[in-house]
């Protein structure tokens, strides 16, 4: 088991979180013990960012290809035309169409990024839950108010709009493996 929690701290992904479920089970955790609760949580939150971050790079690689038809009409009317007089409406038309359908495609990667902010969204939810329990635990004679101030702070960057996505993606990662941590050695010390 310990190559697989080295695994999930190195090199966390869908598989290497299977794997320690796996380990977790066969070495006698129970399935609503704290640790596989937010194992559970921290699998959903690597396989949906997977998921909508090829959803976000498979529309930005259409866009691509757009911008780059858009290119090809302007050559194909170009080489097509005898008709000189014509070629600036011709070229107008096709740019017109082909750079609409260049937005259009835009508009797909946008989709594609607030599909990603309700990710970290909803991680943050979660782990703002865990954080608060396991903090109880440990200091069960801090002043919630002063608990609620530090997980605010803590967490305050993934709800600013101006902090990169994979910024909040790193910090929801290294929350849900301190969180991981945490309850694999509360667990050991029960």
């Amino acid at each position: 088991m310990n190559e697989t929690v080295t695994a999930v701290f190195t090199h966390p992904s869908c598989q290497t979180l299977c794997a320690l479920q796996a380990d977790l089970l066969q070495a006698g955790y129970a399935p609503d013990t704290p640790a596989l609760t937010v194992l559970d949580q921290f699998f959903t939150f690597l396989n949906e960012l997977s998921a909508n971050m090829s959803a976000r790079e498979y529309s930005h690689l259409a866009t691509m290809f757009d911008i780059g038809a858009v290119g090809g009409v302007a050559l194909q009317n170009l080489l097509e035309t005898d008709d000189i007089g014509s070629l600036w409406s011709r070229l107008l038309a096709g740019s017109l169409s082909e750079g609409l359908m260049v937005l259009a495609s835009r508009q797909y990667v946008k989709s594609a990024e607030a599909g990603i902010v309700s990710v970290y969204r909803q991680a943050g939810w979660h782990i703002y839950r865990e954080l608060w329990q396991l903090s109880s635990r440990l200091q069960p004679d801090q002043d919630a108010a002063q608990r609620r101030q530090t997980l605010d702070q803590l967490l305050a960057p993934i709800h600013d709009d101006d902090v990169p996505g994979p910024v909040k993606a790193a910090l929801l990662g290294r929350l849900f493996q301190l969180l991981l941590l945490a309850h694999l050695r509360l667990t050991i010390n029960d």
